[in-house]
């Protein structure tokens, strides 16, 4: 079915269930859902439709047609998708025009609080704010949902002065409870103006307030003081989590393990990973990607190929951290071979990179006579330097199959 035909089909149904629904409005309880199942697979291939669009507006224009309807409207994962491609775009003017349109659709505080993360993850904090406070004037209430989503979108465009100023005076000024979710945005915000022991006091006023620090709790606290504050530091945090009964995580052993190695002490980073493993935990990205810088600062050529094939064969994605940890040093080697494979591997996950990075791959599998591989990185280049991927190479990169 061409793209045409699929929204001609789509007007036609979206018509059709409107009519259905207002002919029988008067006999059916407002809280009645009328299952359309038709209505919904071709709503489905809209969403297919959407998520191959490459046009900003084209697909701003999809994305505000689709949402007419309720069983698009409860795809999060789909909004989320969109706002985050128009912001690696840049499109912040069409970003608006998407979550402006949405506003109508607000019904309660679950909705408002996406619309209102969502202009925080685009950057735009002052937008949301403004549904924050026009929440009251659509019948809505501004609860620890909206409230998190607000200080959520304070602390996404770096404002961390502005997420303690609503933490501390929003509460009491429209009697809003803060959650443990709050508190955790709070201590995050804390830590990144460097007052820690602010950020560590937290906890003690969580648990004065009836509420129980979570593991994400620590693990914020932990990032912060391992990584500004040193290791020992970092351990205090680790001993009070233990014993308060909270069960680290993956995460948590990760940022004990970069720190240790950004000391240099890749020994015993190896040995927490054993740790980890040893309580039923399996290392993750986070963990390799440690382990391969580890590698990488011990001058380590096969460690490196060890790790990253570890990291493979875990069934772990490569990310974009992994791809510019190793491929400077592989470069550097001369192991274009393993780079190539490397960088091949990031266009499949659609990472963004960095583009001159990719160009002295380029130029190494070049230089080695390997031009098929060169060939092909270009190939690649050219067929994902191109909206929602914000892979956006240098003409120089083509040069050689000009």
């Amino acid at each position: 079915m061409s793209k045409s035909n699929v929204y001609t089909r789509l007007h036609g149904l979206f018509s059709s269930t409107r009519n259905a629904a207002n002919s029988i409005k008067s006999k059916t309880p407002k809280s009645t859902e009328l299952p359309n199942s038709s209505n919904n697979q071709a709503i489905n291939l809209g969403i297919k439709d959407l998520l191959d669009e490459k046009d900003p507006q084209k697909l701003v224009q999809k994305f505000k047609f689709l949402s007419q309807e309720k069983y698009f409207r409860q795809k999060h994962k789909i909004y989320e998708n969109t706002i985050h491609r128009l912001s690696l775009a840049k499109q912040n003017t069409l970003i608006e025009e998407a979550l402006e349109s949405q506003k109508i659709y607000i019904a309660g505080e679950p909705f408002a609080a996406r619309l209102i993360y969502l202009y925080g993850k685009a950057g735009l904090f002052d937008h949301a704010r403004k549904v924050f406070d026009e929440l009251p004037q659509r019948g809505c209430v501004q609860n620890f949902k909206s409230f998190n989503a607000l200080l959520g979108a304070a602390s996404n465009t770096g404002k961390y002065d502005k997420v303690i100023e609503l933490f501390r005076v929003l509460p009491s000024k429209l009697t809003i409870k803060p959650s443990v979710h709050c508190y955790n945005t709070a201590a995050h915000a804390l830590c990144k103006l460097g007052l820690f022991d602010d950020a560590l006091s937290l906890l003690d006023e969580m648990e004065k307030n009836g509420l129980n620090p979570s593991v994400v709790s620590y693990n914020t606290l932990l990032c912060a003081f391992y990584e500004s504050k040193g290791f020992e530091e970092g351990e205090k945090i680790w001993k009070r989590m233990i014993e308060k009964g909270v069960n680290p995580e993956v995460l948590s052993y990760n940022f004990k393990v970069q720190r240790l190695v950004n000391d240099g002490r890749v020994f015993e980073a190896k040995g927490f990973v054993t740790e980890l493993e040893s309580k039923g935990l399996r290392p993750d990205v986070g963990t390799y990607n440690a382990l391969l810088l580890g590698a990488c600062k011990n001058d380590d050529l096969d460690e490196v190929g060890r790790w990253y094939y570890e990291l493979l064969n875990s069934g772990c994605s490569p990310n974009r951290v992994t791809f510019n940890t190793i491929v400077p040093f592989l470069c550097d080697k001369g192991d274009y071979g393993l780079a190539y494979k490397v960088s091949k591997r990031m266009f499949r996950h659609q990472c963004s990179v960095d583009e001159s990075l990719l160009q002295k791959v380029v130029d190494g599998l070049t230089k080695k006579s390997m031009m098929e591989e060169a060939k092909v990185l270009v190939g690649l280049g050219k067929s994902n330097t191109y909206f929602p991927y914000d892979l956006v190479l240098p003409v120089g990169i083509f040069r050689y199959f000009l």
